[in-house]
This record gives structure tokens, sequence and C-alpha cells, in this order.
């Protein structure tokens, strides 16, 4: 491969993450999931002034580090799939316990 050819593959990459960050960042967060993320990951934005602030908080605007916000919608995604795979097994159990103490 080309030197070419590999920066024309990661600036393709990179427009793919952004827009994908975008969407998430617009889409499935609200304004106090935006403002909170924000206040965690302050080091992630730069902002030119308080217009910047205020689209990005209404999800017009997304100037953080895409890659940051796609891994931590990732994890927090898996951490809730767990979550509810966990609770799904405890209530199977709890089924399975009480239909073995009603029939003895």
């Amino acid at each position: 491969m080309k030197p070419d050819d590999r920066l024309a593959e990661v600036l393709e990459n990179s427009a793919c993450f952004d827009d994908e960050a975008w969407e998430v960042w617009a889409q499935c967060l609200s304004p106090t999931e935006r403002l909170a993320y924000i206040r965690k990951h302050r080091s992630h934005f730069r902002f030119a002034d308080y217009d910047d602030v205020i689209a990005v908080v209404r999800g017009r605007r997304f100037i953080g580090c895409s890659s940051q916000l796609l891994r931590w919608r990732h994890r927090t995604r898996a951490t809730t799939l767990q979550s509810a795979l966990l609770f799904s097994v405890a209530v199977w159990l709890g089924i399975i316990w009480l239909a073995v103490r009603l029939i003895r």
C-alpha cells in the first residue's frame, strides 16, 4: 500500500468516526447527558466562545474527540447489556426456585 493510499484510508476512517460520533451526540444523548459528558471529559473539547458551548450542549454541533465518545458509548452499552442479562438470569433463577418450592 502506498503512503498516499494509507493517508486516504486514515482520512476516510476519521470522517466515518466523525459522522458516527455526531450522530451519537445529536440523537442518542439528551442535553443533560451531553453536559455531564462535557464536564467529565473537558479536555476533549475546544470551545471558541459561549455560542460553541450552547451549540454543543444542544446537539447542533460536536467538536469533541470522536473516538473517545464512541469508546465511551460502547462501554456504556456493554455495561447496560450486562446488567440486563444478569437481571434476567436472576429473575429466571427466582422463578425456578419458586416452582421447585411450590412443587414440594
